[in-house]
């Protein structure tokens, strides 16, 4: 099996493997190629290549959606990330593990007119809490960076050891990141910088990930339902609102059984997928009116349940 030359592409596709985060959807390009090859040439992967980023973003949206479990969503360099700002958003909303993760230019070829680049770092940052930047590999296309800003060359046994230092902070940057998504089933940015030769391939890995018990997520304690259950039952009035979910979210029984309940008013909003003859649907619309009432404190006081 083929992998990626470069250490960081090397590193996110690993930990994902080890995290157990296994589709990918791919918007192609070519700042994205170490990524592509990491993901495309592991058969654990289930890959979907998408070529407008905006597509890509709702359908990775949608299937973290359903899935329940973190899809990454992979792009080039520049305004490519942009467009999936709508998805990042609505993921950020509704509580859904999107994890974006872009190709970008090495920081110093940012804000000199290069093509195809713009400031990436933080695009997210106003709709999600970990935007994250891997540091510049120096194992890959050292030669070009040192060539670029006038400097000498170190030795390979400097340039090995500065590496291994960097692959530990990327290797813990990638970790934490990719486990906030997934414990929190929220919406995750990293942004990786690539020097060229992005196409570069090897046969083994010159990294693996050191992920053990100690630094993955624990499973939460269940939640205790005596005291709802107790709660509920000596309510005389009860109120049910659901919100956005899954058609699995109430079955058809368990929708029967709340109906035929005289002490349960149950309202719905149109993203629920929740239906029922005896529902109150358009949660917005029933509520609108009444909050244009002289005398609305009054219609809410009688309308507010006890549970």
């Amino acid at each position: 099996m083929k992998h990626s030359s470069i250490p960081s592409a090397q590193i996110l596709v690993q930990t994902c493997k080890a995290l157990e985060i296994s589709r990918v959807v791919i918007s192609p390009g070519s700042r994205n190629a170490p990524l592509i090859i990491g993901f495309t040439q592991d058969p654990y992967f289930s890959c979907y290549s998408i070529v407008d980023e905006r597509s890509a973003g709702f359908f990775a949206l949608g299937m973290a959606r359903e899935t329940g479990s973190p899809v990454l969503l992979i792009c080039t360099s520049g305004t490519a990330l942009l467009n999936y700002y709508p998805a990042m958003a609505e993921a950020s909303y509704s509580e859904i593990p999107l994890i974006v993760v872009s190709a970008d230019r090495p920081s110093y070829k940012v804000d000199i007119g290069d093509g195809q680049t713009i400031r990436q770092k933080g695009i997210y940052s106003l709709h999600c809490d970990v935007n994250e930047e891997l540091e510049q590999d120096l194992a890959h296309g050292a030669a070009e960076f040192h060539k670029c800003q006038g400097i000498p060359m170190p030795s390979l046994e400097v340039l090995e050891e500065l590496q291994a230092e960097i692959n530990q902070r990327n290797e813990k940057c990638t970790l934490d990141a990719l486990q906030f998504g997934k414990q929190n089933r929220a919406p995750v940015h990293i942004n990786i910088p690539f020097e060229e030769p992005l196409y570069d391939k090897v046969e083994s890995l010159s990294f693996t990930p050191q992920i053990n018990s100690s630094n993955l997520p624990t499973e939460e304690d269940p939640i205790n339902l005596e005291t709802f259950l107790s709660n509920w039952e000596e309510a005389d009035r009860k109120m049910i609102l659901i919100g956005q979910a899954n058609e699995s979210l109430l079955t058809s029984d368990i929708c029967g059984q709340l109906a035929l309940d005289p002490s349960v008013l149950v309202f719905t909003e149109t993203t629920s997928n929740t239906h029922h003859p005896s529902f109150f649907p358009s949660i917005d619309s029933i509520i609108a009116p009444l909050e244009k009432l002289a005398d609305k404190e009054e219609y809410f006081s009688a309308l507010q349940p006890d549970i």
